[in-house]
């Protein structure tokens, strides 16, 4: 469906290597896929375009994390909309300031073709996504501070407990 409008039913499973294609023409909005077995719905996935102006976002996978040398803190950064859709297409150069006891173990984006090292604390997006990773050297509080062009800079708080 294209913004509430059905492209049809399409067959598959094992027959057609579980894929299926549909002609359409691209507009903003929703794209949603609903699975049917028998005439039963068995799942949907929604697409939505992102609309207005990029922000950037940043969240760390856990508030503290242990302070013993080897913890690792995962913080997702992504470019999205006021709403919170991931802008795929604004890729853009993020840059880092950490400050604690931690030290910045990589900064990647999952793009396959950059030439990027991923020891520096400027990285660009990739499909509106980046991972930094965060070793603490003891305990205390560990501070990420993010920019990016025409967004607002954003912080993450984590914080090394023994």
């Amino acid at each position: 469906m294209v913004n509430g409008r059905s492209s049809g039913r399409q067959p598959v499973g094992e027959d057609h290597r579980f894929r299926t294609e549909f002609d359409t023409t691209y507009e903003p909005g929703e794209l949603r896929a609903i699975a049917y077995r028998d005439g039963i719905e068995t799942g949907r996935h929604t697409l939505r375009s992102a609309t207005g102006p990029v922000e950037l976002r940043a969240e760390a996978d856990r508030p503290v994390v242990e302070a013993d040398g080897g913890d690792l803190a995962y913080v997702t950064l992504t470019l999205t909309d006021p709403v919170g859709t991931l802008h795929t297409a604004a890729d853009r150069p993020v840059r880092l300031e950490v400050t604690g006891a931690v030290v910045l173990s990589g900064f990647g984006s999952a793009d396959p073709a950059t030439e990027e090292r991923f020891d520096a604390t400027e990285r660009r997006t990739y499909e509106g996504r980046a991972l930094a990773v965060l070793r603490q050297t003891g305990p205390g509080k560990i501070r990420l501070l993010a920019s990016a062009p025409d967004c607002d800079p954003v912080e993450v708080l984590v914080v090394a407990e023994r």
